[in-house]
């Protein structure tokens, strides 16, 4: 009798948690399907996954032959990140992203891709080059932010109660970037924070299975490695055991182990980079420690790339980090910390922008799948206990957060 309890309570959370991610997850995708970019112009990004996508569903490999053109010199990095890959050309970045939208690429109704010809500079003639429909991009995107949200509220379930954790997604939903960037086109944040949130919640109960949700990241975005080191590690030393590092590390190594035989038969070498450009690399053995600190500052507070200038709800939530620290369990720290390693790996290697034509901050986004549930403690175990001023304030700065990232996400 105790053991068919217990397996009916576990049916009825099962479906209980359901219910939940569907109530988060379909309203937040009608409304990515909206917004999302549908047609030209496209970010080069997105674009370049646009371009892998279709030629795995209508191929089944990632060589770009109709598209060589983009990887001579004169257009290189113009259109689209393609690079050399032996005899051939290929996209520079791994295949998580692009693999996400194979299915939908594979399903479209067939039409005739339209031969492109753009002008990419005044000193350079327009380029031809087969263009495939973006419907199967904006699908795919608008989904995966969506179950990414989806997935962190059930994360939320896990620490707080039913309302506050649907009202989190939702504020994680539609006051970040995850709508204006993640959820507007295929590029590969959204299939990363997807993928980051489901081994953020299995590492709660199910490490076994959560190492392999870290491994599909990495094969999307190859140095959300460290979220998983972090999240492995820190239930290790908390646990004072290998056991939960051993679980989470097994199935991110053979996401790291696949991202290498990619490399390896796609551009000769078995790298992590890939086709990425050596320029990363350098930049993050540079000392130039100035820099670095610049590159944070700007991350934060510059006007239009600033983290907190999109999201200013999180200026509050800061104080309360060292009490949410305080209740949080070992798989919360975890992912957090490894959420914000990953972040100042990323502006070490890279520039603090993110480049430009997208409303909002795209670097920070997997760090914020990362910390969800840790700045979700910093409201209850902090906001919440303050005045109602403060409190207002709160709701004031998500309210605004919301109708500026809105404001991006429609119009820009």
């Amino acid at each position: 009798m105790i053991e068919l309890a217990k397996a009916r309570a576990e049916r009825l959370s099962a479906s209980s948690g359901s219910r939940f991610f569907a109530v988060v997850a379909l309203p937040l995708f009608a409304i990515y399907l909206v917004t999302a970019s549908w047609t030209l112009p496209y970010h080069m990004d997105g674009l370049t996954n646009v371009f892998t996508a279709s030629e795995l569903a209508e191929h089944g490999d990632v060589l770009l032959e109709d598209h060589a053109v983009l990887a001579t010199p004169q257009y290189l990095t113009k259109i689209a990140w393609i690079t050399p890959a032996g005899e051939s050309v290929a996209a520079q970045y791994p295949p998580g992203a692009a693999a996400l939208a194979v299915p939908l690429y594979a399903l479209w109704p067939d039409e005739p891709a339209p031969i492109r010809g753009i002008h990419v500079a005044t000193d350079l003639p327009p380029v031809e080059f087969p263009m495939p429909p973006l419907g199967p991009a904006a699908i795919t995107a608008a989904a995966a932010a969506a179950t990414a949200i989806g997935l962190l509220g059930l994360a939320f379930r896990e620490l707080v109660d039913r309302r506050i954790a649907l009202c989190a997604a939702y504020v994680a939903g539609l006051g970040t970037g995850v709508w204006s960037v993640a959820a507007d086109l295929l590029w590969q944040h959204g299939p990363a924070m997807l993928w980051i949130a489901a081994g953020t919640l299995l590492s709660a109960h199910h490490r076994q299975w959560s190492g392999l949700a870290f491994g599909a990241a990495i094969l999307t975005r190859p140095h959300t490695a460290i979220v998983a080191a972090g999240n492995g590690l820190l239930q290790s030393i908390q646990e004072r055991s290998i056991k939960p590092a051993v679980q989470i590390g097994i199935g991110a190594g053979l996401g790291l182990a696949g991202l290498v035989a990619f490399n390896a038969a796609v551009f000769g070498s078995p790298s992590i980079t890939g086709g990425y450009s050596d320029v990363f690399a350098t930049r993050a053995a540079r000392l130039d420690m100035l820099e670095y600190f610049g590159n944070i500052a700007l991350a934060l507070v510059h006007p239009f790339r600033g983290l907190l200038i999109y999201s200013w709800f999180l200026v509050l939530l800061i104080p309360g980090l060292p009490a949410a620290w305080r209740k949080a369990p070992a798989w919360v720290r975890g992912s957090a910390i490894g959420g914000l390693a990953y972040f100042l790996v990323q502006l070490k290697a890279n520039r603090y922008s993110g480049g430009d034509s997208f409303w909002g901050y795209r670097y920070p986004l997997e760090m914020l799948a990362a910390a969800a549930p840790l700045l979700l403690l910093s409201y209850t175990e902090w906001v919440r206990h303050q005045s109602e001023t403060i409190r207002r304030i709160f709701l004031y700065s998500v309210i605004g957060s919301i109708v500026l990232t809105a404001a991006g996400a429609v119009v820009y």
